[in-house]
């Protein structure tokens, strides 16, 4: 399947045949985007699946100029590098660059350091990251919520601005327009069926027991009886939504940076997007550090009570006990019964000798060698009984300031205090970018992480989240991380079998409680087409793919779209993207027209819908606001990208 790339132009290079270059190329290709994969260490069950899709393979390395070259470099729109390490999409990023000058690139780099200073260096380069894009999503997936995913197209907060997707139940019999006006459908899901209609028409019919998702202005949304948890939530989302969309590593930029140590980088106004990113969430994760002095003094004082278990306070009670009697029978009868004892001695020096005599460390200056036989053998168990009780104690109050030691590394002490809280199972880029997504909207989180010496580790202590050293698929790891008090467990390690592993064992451990809230559970999946079976099969809320929630943007970059959003609906991943749109073409859809506010258009081009048009300079030109499954939205970008046929001569 190797040889020469494509004779033509206008195609795409994918360098790494893995799950996300095989999902960039099968969306290209199905976008009608011609592409051309190299790659020199790909699964054979990923080089069949090209062989159906017809697509040319160059069975070499990225990393050498002659592969490009014989991938067609010179004539290529673009070069995506995906391959399995940042070191290795680097490599191809260079050689690339120096190959084919003024070539577009997108890499996947996760380290946002290292991608900084690719940008920095070769100006064709757009870096993104898998982790920092899909972590609203998984955001969004881990809050109970009927909104989906929201967004603002002007980057304001203002509710008429932010466009939400929702997920409702039909109330009653009628059509869509009847019921939900100018909002846009995106799906629907008829009653009993497992597949929905994508993208379906606004006269369709509908009947309770009906799922429709559909997208609209908040605004709108909040006047049809959106609840006001809802409402905040939207607000979030659209607040999260810019740093997955401007910037490529936003989520995961001040993690690397404070793993490694290196000061925080600084936003001002001639900053980047992915800097501004970057600015945001640390300054973010430092709140979420900070925390009223009040609440930490409680917090110990918790952590104390839970260190400090009924054995201990046994012993500590018998050894407070043994002291007090010993102080007294010494005090009244010490001076009366022993020859040897000063005329002064008093209730101080009584309690002296006794914590003297129970410590072994006495004697220097009273004693009981002098005194009446009781005398002496009450010494005698004194010092037998409380040199055991105070050894206990000891051995208590070591194994407390041990464990304090510890926690740095268990923070079983921490997770034990919390409440109400999401549990994150994997600390890698995915979920340290839910994480810091989580913290932004204060919600509480503990983590859950195999490898004590995991990079992110750092990250996750200097936010003040809790990290439980274990394995997330023992339940009694997962209870140590506080499950029967959390509202959300989100399995999202690298292992897909891991994942389900996880969320199945948490389901067993987690004893329904009388009134408590239901556990919600998100699984990370890396097979795209299981993740509905494996919600309706294992009762699991939500199953996503990382990879799809990232893979529009990496679309988008890749034929050069203005993408606004993206987001995740019926396991179908949408794009919202600004177009140029020349009116003369006539292709404008059945209700395009100007002046018309976002939201309330009720065009359809090729199977996309329109939500909004406006002006985009002189002359006849528009630009469209569209939203559709993404490969049909590059499919009408690449179209519309074209130059126009000439007329033909009359």
């Amino acid at each position: 399947m190797g040889g020469a790339g494509p004779s033509g132009t206008d195609h795409v290079i994918v360098c790494g045949l893995n799950s996300l270059g095989m999902s960039i190329t099968e969306h290209l290709d199905a976008a009608g985007v011609r592409v051309v994969v190299v790659d020199d260490r790909g699964a054979p069950g990923l080089r069949r699946r090209l062989e159906r899709l017809g697509v040319t393979l160059v069975p070499e390395g990225a990393e050498h100029a002659e592969s490009l070259r014989e991938a067609g470099l010179d004539r290529a729109l673009a070069l995506v590098a995906c391959g399995g390490t940042d070191l290795e999409n680097l490599r191809t990023c260079l050689v690339a660059a120096e190959a084919a000058p003024g070539i577009r690139i997108v890499a996947n780099i996760d380290n946002p350091q290292l991608g900084h200073q690719l940008q920095d260096t070769i100006a064709e380069v757009r870096v993104l990251s898998v982790g920092g894009l899909a972590g609203p999503g998984f955001v969004e997936a881990c809050l109970q919520s009927s909104v989906i995913h929201a967004f603002a197209p002007a980057g304001t907060s203002g509710d008429a601005e932010i466009l939400t997707v929702v997920d409702e139940d039909v109330p009653r019999r009628a059509a869509f327009r009847e019921l939900y006006g100018d909002l846009t459908p995106v799906s629907l899901r008829r009653a009993g069926e497992r597949r929905a209609d994508i993208c379906p028409p606004r006269d369709v019919p509908v009947a309770p027991g009906d799922r429709l998702v559909v997208l609209g202005r908040l605004s709108d949304l909040r006047t049809r009886g959106l609840s006001s948890d809802d409402l905040r939530h939207a607000r979030m989302f659209a607040a999260l939504a810019p740093a997955a969309a401007t910037a490529a590593t936003a989520a995961t930029a001040a993690t690397a940076t404070e793993a490694a140590g290196s000061g925080a980088p600084t936003a001002d106004g001639g900053a980047d997007a992915t800097r501004a990113g970057v600015a945001t969430g640390r300054g973010s994760g430092r709140r979420g550090a900070r925390q009223p002095r009040g609440r930490r003094l409680r917090g110990l004082a918790a952590v104390m009570r839970a260190e400090l278990d009924a054995p201990f306070r046994r012993a500590l009670t018998v050894v407070t006990a043994v002291t007090a009697v010993s102080t007294v029978v010494l005090a009244l009868t010490y001076r009366n019964n022993n020859p040897a004892a000063p005329a002064d001695f008093d209730t101080l020096d009584a309690l002296y000798l006794t914590v003297g005599t129970m410590v072994t460390v006495g004697y220097g200056d009273y004693n009981f060698g002098t005194a009446d036989t009781w005398l002496q053998v009450f010494g005698i168990c004194l010092m037998l009984f409380g040199a055991l009780a105070v050894a206990v104690v000891y051995a208590f109050i070591t194994n407390v300031i041990v464990s304090r030691r510890l926690e740095r590394i268990l923070g079983i002490g921490q997770a034990r205090t919390v409440r109400d809280h999401v549990i994150i199972c994997g600390l890698g880029p995915v979920g340290v970018a839910a994480m810091d997504g989580l913290l932004r909207a204060g919600r509480p989180v503990v983590v859950v992480e195999r490898d004590e010496n995991n990079r992110y580790l750092p990250v996750a202590r200097e936010r003040g989240v809790p990290v439980v050293i274990g394995d997330a698929t023992v339940g009694s790891t997962l209870v140590e991380a506080g499950l029967e008090r959390a509202t959300t467990i989100a399995a999202m390690t690298g292992d897909g079998h891991a994942n389900l592993e996880t969320v199945l064992s948490a389901r067993q451990a987690r004893a329904p409680g009388p009134g408590g809230l239901p556990l919600r559970v998100v699984a990370r999946v890396l097979d795209t087409a299981l993740a509905d079976d494996i919600e309706h099969r294992f009762g699991i809320h939500t199953a996503r793919s990382a990879t799809a929630l990232a893979v529009p943007y990496f679309l988008a970059a890749a034929v050069g779209q203005d993408v606004v959003s993206s987001f995740y609906a019926e396991q179908t991943p949408f794009l919202v993207v600004r177009m140029p749109k020349r009116a003369r073409d006539g292709r404008d859809g059945d209700g395009d027209g100007d002046g018309e506010p976002i939201g309330s258009v009720d065009g359809t081009i090729a199977g996309v819908r329109v939500l909004g048009v406006s002006r985009a300079g002189a002359g006849d030109a528009t630009e469209l606001l569209v939203v559709g499954p993404a490969s049909k939205v590059i499919s009408l970008g690449r179209r519309d990208q074209r130059p126009p046929a000439p007329a033909a001569p009359r």
